[in-house]
């Protein structure tokens, strides 16, 4: 968990900020299984660390750093 949470983050310091990106975008870009990554996804978004915006799909939300 730790470590895909830390590839996540290296990814996001990596692009422009506004950058957003899916679920699926982070299995295709990570590999693994969609479940352990969305529960890094929320465990980073729980600490604060990157925030999700609404899609126009509530099953697909975005992920993106969060603004300092």
């Amino acid at each position: 968990m730790e470590e895909t949470k830390a590839r996540v983050l290296t990814v996001l310091d990596a692009i422009p900020k506004g950058v957003l990106y899916s679920t699926n975008d982070w299995q295709r870009i990570l590999g693994g299984d969609k479940r352990g990554i969305r529960q890094s996804l929320d465990e980073l978004e729980a600490e604060g660390r990157i925030e999700i915006q609404k899609s126009g799909r509530p099953d697909k939300p975005l992920y993106r750093l969060k603004e300092s």
